[in-house]
């Protein structure tokens, strides 16, 4: 537990917490030498000494509940230092054997409050255990002491409370930190999820835009001298998928959008067209299904085909729930996933589905995905 020394309450402002009111409860200990002085048989001085004494290890031990107790029971270090303070307490108790006798050990419960909530626990355990052995060895020792059975039970009573509020103190400071380590492990992980859902938005969005764009970039740079028309309608087209590419990653970014079904089948048209690859797709008025994932899919899998299938041939079959992509190009060939398929199988995992990448038996290779929710088809 550590703080910076300037947030750390000095001077009067201190003693604005008011909590160190709880700690100077147990002033009450006291009451009884202060009433057992006076009818002591010592001389005047004596008990005017002793009463001076027992005044002053009062002033100290409040001293000590704003200054030591206090932070340490706000959760801050302890402005002043323990073993100084332990060592003033010891002190006077000391200095008041002459008056008290085998009495002062009523000073001890206050030195148990100070090494239980201010000394690692084993320290504060050993003080406690060494304080009750002295109070029943050293009357044995010294001639006229006696055991004070009662004061002995209050300080035992007092330590064991002490010692487990400060176990209760303990564990509950390893909960909250555990719980902040938690919730600091959880933000992490949902920044972490979070970039990984931009990348494949990023991804899937220009690596599809991008493809197309270079398709038709090269088709209108061969028809330019030939067929001028031609490339100007090309380059309208490609000005037309810049310009929509830069609208998607902007509400990418924003998470203000999800691909459209019906969109990306008018896309994937225009992008197989621009590959000199026969598509056959469904009518883009005809999807109804509003279920971004296979929008998703549509656009990873079409931009597949485009670049690496070297495919003359796509076919797109969208059903209840399911979409399948299919081509007569060079297959797989072994190959893993990419950064576009594993993105994209990650997010119909996401979303509860399941993506199935196969080679047909007449060669190609064929994408299907199939949401859990469709009808007749979650089963399958």
């Amino acid at each position: 537990m550590s703080e910076d020394v300037h947030t750390r309450p000095h001077g009067w402002k201190a003693w604005r917490d008011t909590r160190w009111a709880f700690a100077a409860v147990w002033l009450f200990f006291l009451a009884y030498p202060l009433v057992a002085i006076p009818q002591s048989h010592h001389s005047l001085g004596t008990k005017i000494y002793g009463i001076a004494l027992v005044v002053l290890f009062a002033a100290a031990y409040v001293v000590s509940s704003v200054y030591v107790l206090t932070p340490i029971m706000g959760g801050r270090i302890a402005c002043g230092p323990v073993w100084l303070t332990l060592t003033v307490f010891a002190i006077i108790a000391l200095a008041s054997i002459p008056v008290l006798g085998s009495e002062f050990f009523v000073f001890a419960p206050y030195v148990c409050a100070i090494a239980v909530f201010t000394l690692p626990l084993a320290a504060g355990v050993a003080i406690v255990f060494l304080l009750l052995l002295g109070m029943v060895v050293i009357p044995e020792w010294v001639p006229g002491w006696s055991v004070d059975t009662g004061l002995l039970i209050a300080v035992a009573i007092t330590g064991l409370t002490l010692l487990m509020v400060k176990v209760t103190q303990v564990r509950e400071i390893a909960r909250e930190k555990a719980q902040v380590q938690q919730r600091e492990l959880k933000s992490q992980l949902a920044v972490a999820a979070e970039r990984e859902r931009v990348a494949r938005d990023v991804h899937d969005i220009l690596g599809h835009s991008l493809t197309v764009l270079t398709l038709k970039s090269e088709l209108a740079a061969r028809l330019v001298d030939r067929d001028p028309e031609r490339a100007k309608a090309e380059m309208t087209e490609i000005n037309d998928i810049s310009r929509r590419a830069l609208a998607e990653v902007r509400a990418t970014v924003g998470n203000l959008r999800s691909p459209d079904l019906r969109t990306e089948l008018a896309s994937a048209r225009t992008a197989l067209r621009a590959a000199d690859i026969d598509a056959e797709l469904p009518d883009p008025d005809s999807a109804r299904d509003s279920d971004p994932t296979l929008a998703w899919v549509l656009r990873e899998a079409v931009t597949n085909v485009v670049r690496h299938s070297d495919a003359t041939r796509c076919r797109v079959e969208i059903e209840e729930g399911s979409l399948s992509v299919s081509d007569n190009g060079k297959g797989i060939n072994g190959s893993v996933f990419g950064n576009g398929l594993s993105g994209l199988a990650a997010r119909v995992a996401d979303a509860g589905g399941v993506l199935d990448v196969a080679e047909p038996e007449d060669g190609g290779t064929r994408v299907t995905v199939r949401m859990s929710d469709a009808k007749g088809v979650a089963g399958e």
